[in-house]
């Protein structure tokens, strides 16, 4: 925008502004038809400047979180003025109406100058500074304002009613007192729309001279025409010109302004001045696809490679790419050289290869593995096996060396291999077990039990298994109760007649009738023998306890 423009828009909306305060300043002696005509004069004008000064502000600015702060609070601004024209034209027909009018005023008038004080943050702390705490300080507490507001009929205080709430439409003063929450809104504001002063002329510091002249001189004129109004105007109910509030709305938009033209806000002008210095390759045209701007490093394509860019990227080399986008009174190309992108992509499809050869092989070698650990995990479970049954093998081969098929004792040593064999069989049986694949309760220990007592049968030795079939016992007091009890019947085997056994609480007990006590070497568990006439009682204790079930 030229200097002329600015210039020229500038004295427009000085023009303008004055030209409301003219039309409000009639309207209370203006006849009805003119009064309305004037109000709406003043409310039009108002409006189309502030929506003029918005769409000014998306244009000339960067996108910037101070930028979203200025544009939200004119919108705000926008809206408190259309509020007031509601409360008065509409407000006065109903008293609910007009008392939550007033309320509602409340919520622009908390969040205008917070968010003037946000947007001063952004600027000074500039856009790299974290901003999430600092719109939490600042818009949380007016949140709560505007809300203590709007809920005054909850707790008055706000406002608080003298007369009756269903008569209460907070005109008049002697309708109503103000409480403490309304010196509390005003404190804020005036805290916020103070502290936002501060920082920028604490920013314009470092800035030329008449920056801080004009911010001055707006804040000073501000005050003044504030005060003129609170202890002249008011008190005397003289005519005028603009109501506080507009002061204090434009007030805040000459101070954004200028801000915004002392270019301590980021600001979109000199558009010919970036593109000629811009070593990027980029293009602007208009609509008819003429050049309006061109970087230093100019876009070599044709008037149908641009369109076509528009819809599709066009590559005008294999690795030249050039892309399109329509903008807000055009198009804009620009081009991308992808050869670097299109080298690493090889690469990557090289590596990928390599990558995806040497996974297969890590896959194989992992299969192996996982072969050889389960052939292993299987080697040490047979090698747990053969050491533990290497003594009865040992046993049965010697038994069956030193006996003649031919000879009446071939039955006997046949009978006490088919013991073994059974205690064998049940042995490795358990050794194939894991304390995660035995159950609790189980009748391991019970089968393994009753298959020995019944191969005993054949050395002549009533035996059985009886009672309890299921107990809880773990795998080790299994194979220590086991092998106990296969000690105690290969010493008591020659002298035994008659034998049950059967599971208890915490091991295993038989009872035998037998021609004449026995030694008994060591079983590896504690073994109580009790006697009884002519039957024995054997006791077998578990070492970590257990139970039949």
């Amino acid at each position: 925008m030229t200097t002329h423009h600015v210039k020229r828009n500038t004295w427009l909306f000085i023009g303008f502004f004055i030209l409301a305060g003219v039309a409000y300043l009639y309207t209370r002696v203006a006849p009805p038809f003119f009064d309305t005509l004037l109000s709406s004069a003043n409310f039009v004008i108002y409006a189309a400047l502030l929506i003029f000064w918005i769409r000014s502000v998306r244009s000339r600015l960067l996108p910037t979180k101070t930028r979203s702060c200025m544009i939200a609070a004119a919108t705000l601004m926008l809206i408190f003025l259309c509020m007031r024209i509601f409360k008065y034209r509409f407000g006065l027909l109903n008293v609910v109406i007009g008392r939550y009018s007033v309320y509602a005023y409340f919520i622009p008038m908390v969040f205008i100058p917070a968010l003037f004080l946000l947007g001063c943050i952004f600027l000074r702390r500039g856009e790299r500074g974290r901003g999430k705490r600092s719109e939490a300080i600042v818009l949380l507490p007016a949140a709560l304002l505007a809300l203590m507001a709007l809920t005054n009929d909850l707790h008055f205080m706000v406002y608080r009613p003298l007369v009756e709430l269903s008569q209460f439409a907070v005109q008049g003063v002697a309708t109503y007192s103000r409480g403490p929450g309304f010196y509390l809104i005003y404190a804020w504001m005036l805290l916020t729309g103070a502290l936002g002063v501060v920082i920028l002329l604490r920013e314009t510091r470092k800035s030329p001279g008449p920056i801080t002249a004009a911010l001055v001189g707006i804040i000073i004129c501000w005050i003044t025409l504030c005060m003129i109004h609170l202890f002249v105007v008011e008190p005397n109910n003289y005519r005028r010109m603009w109501n506080t509030p507009e002061i204090h709305i434009f007030a805040m938009l000459a101070i954004m302004e200028v801000c915004i033209r002392s270019r301590l806000i980021p600001i979109n002008e000199n558009y010919i001045g970036i593109f000629t210095r811009l070593d990027l390759p980029v293009l602007v045209t208009d609509r008819s696809m003429e050049t309006v701007y061109r970087s230093s490093v100019p876009v070599n394509a044709s008037g149908e490679q641009l369109s076509a860019s528009l819809s599709e990227p066009t590559y005008l080399t294999p690795d030249l790419r050039l892309s399109g986008m329509e903008i807000r009174a055009g198009y804009a190309f620009w081009t991308e050289d992808e050869g670097e992108l299109h080298r690493k992509r090889r690469d990557l499809a090289q590596a990928n290869e390599i990558l995806s050869e040497e996974n297969d092989l890590i896959a194989a070698e992992n299969t192996l593995k996982e072969k050889k650990a389960h052939l292993d995990a299987q080697n040490q479970v047979y090698d747990r096996i053969t050491e533990a049954l290497f003594a009865s093998q040992k046993k049965i081969e010697a038994l069956l060396e030193q006996t003649d098929p031919s000879q009446p004792e071939f039955r006997n040593a046949l009978a006490r291999v088919c013991v073994w064999n059974a205690y064998s069989k049940r042995k490795s049986n358990l050794l194939l077990l894991s304390e995660d694949t035995l159950l609790q309760p189980n009748r391991e220990l019970f089968l393994a039990l009753q298959e020995s007592a019944r191969y005993l049968k054949y050395c002549g030795v009533e035996t059985a298994a009886i009672g309890e079939e299921t107990a809880v016992f773990s795998l080790a007091d299994i194979h220590e109760l086991y092998d106990a009890f296969e000690v105690v019947i290969e010493a008591y085997l020659p002298h035994m007649r008659r034998m049950t056994v059967s599971l208890i609480e915490g091991g295993v007990r038989l009872a035998l009738e037998t021609e004449q006590d026995v030694e008994l070497p060591y079983a590896g568990l504690p073994v109580e023998r009790k006697k009884s006439d002519e039957y024995t009682f054997l006791t077998i204790r578990a070492r970590r306890g257990g139970a039949a079930k």
